[in-house]
């Protein structure tokens, strides 16, 4: 019989500065240190995905999925045999190339086209369900219970074991999930990704499903966020899209900030037209939706904190200028009582009043 060929340990760590790596400093007394990926590139300087661990001495990026030990690390980035690498490893030496933050080969995947994200969306929530919390949320701001049926609000699975099965279930209909924000492969299995809370659809003026936010149940932070994958492997980012809710027919159309907002104060002013943004600032589409639309006034109907805040008054101007650029079109200020903060609180005492 012949003998095994016995190596000796090749700490990664040592490995990984032979090859000229970048490590994260702060990790260096850890078992897990991190470092650049020079495989995918990390998204950019002083991102760290490739983990070493210094146990196993074996290496791993979250990004990419590259992964092998120390023999494997220098004989891939030095173009060598396992063995041809094992030998110069096992010379030693302690002259390090001098670290290089490696170029990024990753080009940002975006999100499949509007017909299929629309697919994904619809199927997904018609197979998830609004939970009680979520649902009493969403009364006491003064939907009804068909409202909030017609406009598919649901709750996020909140197990891993819940996400991968809805992300398992859509792909046996037939859904390639690969380009949809918000979903992602974690070890080859796909799964979604986002906070808990509950889901809020994000729709065109035809009532297609362009994206989702989540309203947080954890407010620490903030209340909403957009369902995205985004710097996930097999993920892909949300884009900050208008949220149109309403009569499409209507030729008046309300400015607002956030489609739940819009989606309430619609609901409590007969299904008045609302054209909801997905943050005070991003009006890049904004002109483009009016002009679809066909409107011929514009209302602004922004929080009342644009009173005292000077983000919000800033975003107030760019959109009075952003619709000014619109031939034919008039343009108002809505005002109202400052004890209420945004146009769906002060729509919801009205109602509460008769």
């Amino acid at each position: 019989m012949g003998r095994e060929r016995s190596y000796q340990k090749i700490p990664i760590v040592d490995t990984a500065m032979r090859c000229g790596l970048v490590l994260n400093s702060k990790t260096l007394r850890r078992k897990e240190v991190e470092a650049a990926c020079p495989f995918c590139g990390d998204h950019g300087p002083g991102k760290y995905h490739l983990s070493l661990n210094t146990d196993s001495d074996q290496y791993r990026c979250v990004l990419c999925g590259a992964h092998g030990n120390s023999v494997t690390l220098y004989a891939r980035l030095k173009n060598l045999s396992n063995y041809e690498a094992y030998m110069e490893l096992a010379k030693g030496g302690n002259v390090y190339p001098i670290p290089q933050q490696p170029e990024s080969q990753y080009t940002e995947p975006q999100p499949r086209p509007l017909a299929e994200r629309h697919a994904v969306y619809s199927d997904m929530l018609a197979l998830l369900s609004l939970s009680e919390k979520h649902l009493e949320n969403l009364s006491g701001r003064g939907l009804s219970a068909e409202r909030i049926n017609y406009n598919m609000y649901r709750s996020m699975p909140e197990t891993e074991q819940g996400r991968r099965l809805l992300a398992s279930l859509l792909r046996r209909q037939g859904h390639d999930l690969e380009g949809i924000p918000g979903f992602r492969t974690y070890y080859g299995d796909w799964t979604i990704a986002g906070p808990n809370g509950f889901l809020i659809p994000v729709r065109d003026k035809d009532g297609m499903i362009q994206g989702l936010k989540i309203r947080l149940d954890d407010e620490n932070n903030k209340k909403y966020r957009w369902l995205s994958s985004r710097n996930m492997p097999h993920g892909t980012r949300s884009y900050s899209w208008i949220h149109v809710t309403g009569n499409a027919q209507s030729k008046r159309a309300y400015i607002t900030e956030g489609p739940l907002k819009g989606d309430v104060a619609s609901f409590l002013s007969d299904d008045a037209l609302f054209v909801c943004l997905g943050g005070v600032g991003a009006i890049g589409n904004l002109k483009q939706v009016l002009m679809e639309l066909g409107v011929t006034e514009v209302i602004e109907a922004m929080d009342m904190d644009k009173m005292v805040n000077p983000q919000v008054r800033r975003a107030v101007h760019n959109i009075r200028r952003e619709v000014s650029t619109i031939p034919r079109i008039q343009y108002r200020t809505r005002i109202w009582n400052p004890a209420y903060k945004g146009i769906d609180d002060y729509y919801q005492s009205l109602a509460a009043a008769m």
